[in-house]
């Protein structure tokens, strides 16, 4: 639906979109007869639904020397993955999938994973945790506390373990995504604004980016001040124990809520002043115009990620923090 109201002054888009892929591209988890010796290679045979909805709303006026226009979009989408086809294996916890992050009812790009609840304030408590020995055989104070939510009969059982007690953690698809575009002039200024943004979705810092002394890499301000303390000790600490890592990681580094994290956003991207010399001035330096500006990109985030990181980036491999930068400049038209 496409709407335009007061000699286009005001316009208002409506989209709903149901969309079906079929003959989605991905290695099934089954594998093959063991006298070939190898698995099955990458084949067509997913299928994904994406349905949701998408609004534009635009609006411009003035009053006396000040003009204004409002550009906003907003969407939902809601991602499901329908069948995968040879991989539709139902796992013992009663998810359809290949055991990794496609399962049926779900969003592609899913974290799965651990439920933590803090970690062990001393190394007695470990024994009055459900047994932990298939995820942390050496588990010890300062290590999270990993939750039983399921066993064989589709209740706790008293372990925690890798087959029954990991879980939807969230996606990396957000469900929503919104912007808006400003825009000001009052005499012989303007002023522009672009703003950015997502909500519900996920977002997981690993390696060098989430763990200290990753592979005998450095430590961030945020892990060294929150770091679980012997001494001190707190049931949610902002880390866990400090310990050296590998490039395997440890059992403090399984996939886990701890670790995947809200990564929506409200990003002030672009944001401009400038400044349009009157004609007295330009006619007697002899150029047809004359504009100044400043500019900024990348000037604020709103969101709860850690400090530093670009939530906008949210896989493992965001080691770089985003820039901010700065512009200023002359137009100048002859």
């Amino acid at each position: 639906m496409e709407t335009g109201f007061f000699d286009g002054k005001l316009n208002f888009n409506l989209t709903y979109f149901n969309r079906n892929t079929t003959d989605v591209l991905f290695k099934p988890s089954a594998s093959v007869s063991s006298v070939l010796g190898v698995g099955i290679s990458e084949t067509n045979t997913g299928e994904v639904k994406n349905t949701g909805w998408e609004f534009d709303l635009g609006h411009r006026g003035n009053a006396g020397d000040f003009g204004y226009s409002i550009n906003a979009n907003f969407s939902i989408i809601n991602n499901e993955v329908i069948t995968l086809g040879l991989g539709n294996v139902e796992q013992p916890n009663g998810f359809v999938g290949n055991g990794s992050d496609l399962f049926i009812g779900y969003p592609m790009q899913m974290y799965y994973g651990y439920k933590a609840d803090g970690v062990f304030l001393n190394d007695g408590e470990v024994d009055s945790w459900p047994d932990m020995s298939a995820v942390n055989p050496t588990a010890q104070a300062g290590d999270f506390r990993y939750k039983d939510i399921s066993g064989p009969d589709g209740v706790p059982d008293g372990k925690v373990d890798p087959t029954y007690d990991r879980t939807y953690l969230g996606s990396r698809i957000p469900k929503y995504t919104f912007g808006a575009n400003l825009g000001f002039n009052y005499k012989n200024f303007d002023l522009s604004v672009l703003l950015q943004g997502t909500a519900e979705v996920k977002g997981q810092l690993t390696g060098y980016a989430g763990y200290a002394f990753f592979n005998l890499g450095n430590i961030q301000t945020w892990q060294m001040d929150g770091r679980f303390d012997p001494n001190n000790p707190v049931r949610y600490p902002d880390y866990p124990r400090l310990e050296v890592l590998t490039n395997s990681g440890s059992a403090n580094t399984e996939t886990s809520d701890f670790w995947v994290i809200d990564s929506g956003y409200l990003r002030v991207k672009n944001i401009q002043l400038g400044y349009n010399f009157p004609n007295a001035l330009t006619d007697v330096i002899g150029v047809d115009s004359l504009r100044f500006y400043l500019g900024a990109e990348n000037l604020h985030s709103f969101n709860s990620y850690r400090k530093g990181w670009d939530p906008e980036i949210i896989g493992g491999g965001a080691y770089y923090p985003i820039l901010t930068t700065y512009t200023f400049g002359l137009n100048l038209k002859f």
